[in-house]
């Protein structure tokens, strides 16, 4: 492998990986994409894919694939906060195709198509470091030898090893809230929807949930406050399924089933930007922006980040053109494309804001079909989190919900969670500050010679 010289070489083979080569190879870009797992391979994941990810999966060609080998499309979502609930139909025709599939099947399927596209893969090929030479990224090392490329691009997940390579720096971090445990299950109905949300009392933390089927097994997710983590894992499974009862329709799912495998849990984890671009690299996908789990955003991010991310590739490779300029406009981009959600993931991830909050607004879900689909329009970012919840007539309409459900919180609601609901203002006005757009965001507008972004990071 030594001497191998591509346009492109890309560590990481999963969704954005995988997706970015296929479309670098449809349109005749050399590209090599490299990664240190075999596949079929586990991964950290939900498992959730949002129709706006698999409207890309289409485009490329692989969707009836995925769909062949058992994705469960699924149709319905139950959502839930402490005092109220809601259930909405996701018709595709209507709201897009929204699907749930194991990652093991999902990631094989979409390396397999890449590798048929044309792009060179690479699997078991663990990647040591970049080439850097004279300030610019070259290649990457293996341990079985250098790839050259005039391009790296890193989707190599949360511990990139092309970040710490380029030395990408984290900005708009938020420590993880809660501790995400889930499970495997065989024998549930296939026909089983979504199921999202948290609940808690005002007193303690929330406890969040997320259900759904997928080729040929069911996932369930319980998410425990990290203060109250040591206590729940020191007997995981008793505490799993003792948390899973607080979602009635979710324990009604999987009652009867048989768990496959051991409860799996993440415990060290945190929200964060990466700096993404820079001479020769960019980083997409959880490499770059890894948020909380809550709205089960990171399998179709990527795949519409590496959806944009080929175009400015195909664009800055051709002859004459400002290849490190297109990379800077990708970054851009991808953090314009993000924040919103990233707000919100980092909201829901809150264990300790009051219930009225979320009491409110699932109330309003709960008495007017049109809001419900608003609410489940964000998942698919038909309808910005902004948008969904605070035009002036649902504003009108949420507030005495709220206040009512302050007012009857044995704790004080609001005053009583004051601590968290400071703290979120806190971040939500960080973030707003470096947003792209910001007069006081410095990071994606001033320019160095040659039009690479400078960090502006403190």
């Amino acid at each position: 492998m030594a001497g191998s010289e591509f346009d492109v070489v890309i560590v990481g083979g999963r969704c954005a990986g995988a997706t970015l080569s296929t479309m670098l190879a449809q349109q005749g870009v050399k590209v090599c994409v490299v990664d240190k797992a075999g596949f079929p391979s586990e991964t950290l994941s939900t498992c959730v894919f949002q129709s706006n990810g698999v409207d890309v999966l289409r485009r490329i060609g692989v969707l009836e694939e995925i769909l062949a080998a058992g994705a469960s499309v699924i149709r319905t979502a139950t959502v839930t906060s402490t005092h109220q609930k809601f259930t909405v139909d996701l018709d595709p025709d209507t709201y897009g195709t929204l699907l749930g599939m194991r990652r093991t099947t999902m990631d094989a399927i979409l390396i397999g198509h890449a590798a048929r596209t044309g792009a060179e893969v690479r699997t078991q090929c663990p990647v040591e470091d970049v080439i850097i030479e004279d300030g610019r990224a070259r290649g990457v090392r293996t341990r079985a030898g250098d790839i050259r490329a005039r391009v790296v691009i890193g989707a190599d997940g949360r511990s990139s090893t092309v970040a710490r390579s380029v030395g990408a720096r984290e900005y708009c971090t938020r420590p993880g809230g809660r501790v995400p445990t889930w499970s495997f299950y065989e024998g549930v109905d296939p026909g089983q929807g979504l199921f999202f949300g948290a609940v808690g009392g005002t007193r303690g933390g929330s406890t969040a949930f997320l259900g759904l089927p997928l080729d040929g097994q069911f996932l369930a997710t319980v998410a425990v406050p990290a203060a109250e983590a040591d206590g729940y894992l020191s007997d995981r499974y008793a505490g799993f399924d003792a948390r899973l009862r607080l979602f009635p329709e979710l324990a009604a799912a999987v009652e009867g089933a048989t768990r496959v495998g051991p409860i799996r849990v993440l415990q060290k984890w945190h929200s964060y930007f990466r700096e993404s671009a820079g001479p020769g690299w960019a980083l997409v996908g959880d490499a770059g922006n890894f948020k909380d789990y809550s709205l089960g955003q990171g399998q179709s991010d990527a795949f519409r980040q590496a959806e944009y991310l080929a175009g400015r590739l195909v664009a800055g490779l051709a002859p004459g053109a400002d290849l490190d300029s297109e990379l800077a406009d990708w970054w851009r981009w991808r953090d314009r494309d993000a924040w919103q959600l990233y707000w919100a993931n980092c909201l829901l991830g809150e264990p300790y804001l009051p219930d009225s909050l979320a009491d409110g607004l699932f109330g309003l879900a709960a008495a007017d079909e049109a809001v419900a689909l608003d609410f489940a329009r964000i998942f698919n970012k038909s309808v910005t989190t902004l948008r969904a919840a605070t035009t002036p007539t649902r504003l009108a309409r949420i507030a005495p919900r709220v206040v009512r459900s302050q007012l009857a919180a044995p704790s004080g609601g609001l005053l009583g969670n004051a601590r968290a609901t400071a703290e979120l203002a806190r971040f939500t006005a960080k973030l707003l500050s470096q947003h792209p757009r910001s007069p006081w965001n410095r990071r994606h507008t001033p320019r160095a010679e040659g039009g690479l972004p400078v960090s502006g990071l403190s």
